[in-house]
């Protein structure tokens, strides 16, 4: 008779050991869990957008400038900067899951309170508690889905670049949450407040959804002293059987909860250029993106014709064959070519095509419309999502939430230049506006050309324990 011995439990005695394991032993299954870990970006996605849309109506009903109400609705980008920087900290302190739970519950609170807004000075207060929420978020769910897998997986490049499909996912479900609203005999003034009070509801299940198949994170939980935590994880999530090491067992009375130094790190020697261009892909993508995307009804309303009805039709068409296309496609190819290499492309399409929109934009409706859906198409398949996932695949779990952190914060710069110039640029030039704009993906492709880091398959996970050896970067 034959006995079958299963190999012993491996021993975990340092951070390292845990990163090791999970790139070791992948999760072969983690398609669900992405999903929900990016219900966070379905949610900006959506709030975005339909303020995006309500702009003029706030203008109107609060009696404002174009420009002032597009700047008051930037105020969601600028309070999401400071949550990105904030995710760090929260995550140290609280852990994963109940990070997760803060960042989307602030969201929540404040998109109800937005529905019944009396004035404008609640709106502001409104959406910074909403930037706030939705910045925290993102650097944590990133994270999540890079640790799935563990980076040496080039199949976590494709499940963090999944982020860009799923907004477009949400801004298609904003043009038709409209239509139906449209058709439902509710004035046009109010369907931005219906729109956002739906989203709110939505937020809603996302985090029940959170609270039921999001557990904690094992590299968390050992950087803070809790193997026995980190064991279970292992063995629930990822099929390892590990136990603290004796040494550990003894040092989770001494937790220590955080990476001194971890901004300063991301622009050290060894991580400057990483920094730089996931940063200048984020902010060129967010701007091109702020003064097309966003304001794409808009556009079309000036271009096409249909009033409102066609306005919306336009935009969801175009947001659901090209975005979310582009956003499956590129994710899909990333692994063949590389994000640098498809953010280069994608800013260069990006840009002949805003000079023909300059040069021709109603010479023909069909024309017009075909061009912005290039830019669409290109900007989701290329830079539209890269900009992140270069951020999340570029720095080892140590320093990775702060490098997320950073380079979603500045890409909310670039979302408020859109945000904020394209209105006026759009008022002063109307469509020769176009040929400004193209300065932008111009300058993105530029630096993807000259920086040549590619970060897709690149064993960053390895790189941990080198970061918390480096002098005045210790835990504590």
């Amino acid at each position: 008779m034959s006995h079958v011995t299963e190999d012993p439990p491996v021993e975990i005695t340092s951070p390292q050991d845990v990163i090791n394991l999970i790139s070791q032993n992948p999760l072969a299954r983690s398609g669900m869990l992405v999903m929900i870990s990016l219900g966070g970006v379905l949610i900006d996605a959506y709030q975005s957008a339909m303020i995006g849309f309500g702009n003029k109506y706030i203008a109107a009903e609060f009696g404002l400038s174009p420009g002032l109400t597009a700047t008051v609705n930037a105020s969601v980008i600028v309070a999401a900067l400071f949550g990105g920087l904030l995710s760090n900290r929260v995550i140290n302190l609280f852990g994963q899951r109940f990070a997760f739970v803060v960042g989307l519950g602030m969201c929540s609170l404040a998109s109800v309170a937005v529905s019944f807004i009396p004035d404008i000075w609640w709106l502001l207060v409104c959406r910074i508690v909403m930037g706030l929420g939705l910045g925290i978020d993102f650097p944590l769910a990133a994270s999540a889905i890079a640790e799935f897998r563990g980076t040496a997986s080039k199949k976590s490049g494709t499940s963090v670049n999944l982020w860009q499909m799923v907004w477009y996912i949400s801004t298609t479900l904003v043009y038709l949450v409209l239509i139906a609203l449209h058709f439902s005999h509710i004035v046009d003034e109010q369907l931005w407040r219906y729109g956002i009070f739906i989203g709110a509801i939505v937020a809603m299940v996302v985090i029940a959804l959170r609270l039921i198949f999001i557990g904690e994170s094992a590299v968390w939980a050992a950087r803070v002293g809790k193997y026995s935590l980190a064991c279970k994880i292992l063995a629930e999530r990822y099929g390892v059987k590990a136990l603290p090491g004796h040494q550990q067992t003894a040092q989770t009375l001494e937790p220590k909860k955080s990476v001194k130094g971890a901004y300063r790190m991301i622009f050290s020697k060894k991580y400057r250029q990483r920094t730089l261009i996931g940063s200048v892909v984020s902010v060129m993508q967010a701007w091109q993106y702020g003064a097309v995307g966003l304001y794409l009804p808009l556009t079309l309303a000036t271009i096409l014709q249909g009033g409102l009805s066609g306005a919306l039709a336009g935009s969801a068409a175009v947001n659901a064959f090209c975005g979310i296309s582009g956003g499956a496609i590129g994710s899909i190819i990333l692994t063949r070519f590389g994000a640098r290499y498809l953010s280069m492309v994608g800013f260069a399409v990006v840009t002949v095509a805003l000079i023909a929109l300059g040069f021709w934009p109603q010479v023909s409706s069909w024309l017009s419309l075909f061009l912005l859906g290039t830019i669409i198409f290109f900007h989701s398949a290329g830079p539209g999502g890269l900009g992140m996932t270069i951020a999340t695949l570029s720095y080892p779990p140590s320093i990775r939430l702060a490098g997320i952190g950073f380079v979603r914060g500045v890409m909310r710069l670039g979302g408020i230049a859109g945000l904020i110039f394209w209105p006026m640029l759009w008022g002063a030039l109307n469509t020769d506006a176009f040929f400004l704009l193209a300065v932008i993906p111009f300058i993105g492709s530029l630096v993807c050309k000259l920086i040549k880091w590619e970060p897709v398959g690149s064993n960053v996970d390895a790189e941990d324990e080198e970061v918390l050896q480096q002098p005045g970067q210790r835990q504590g």
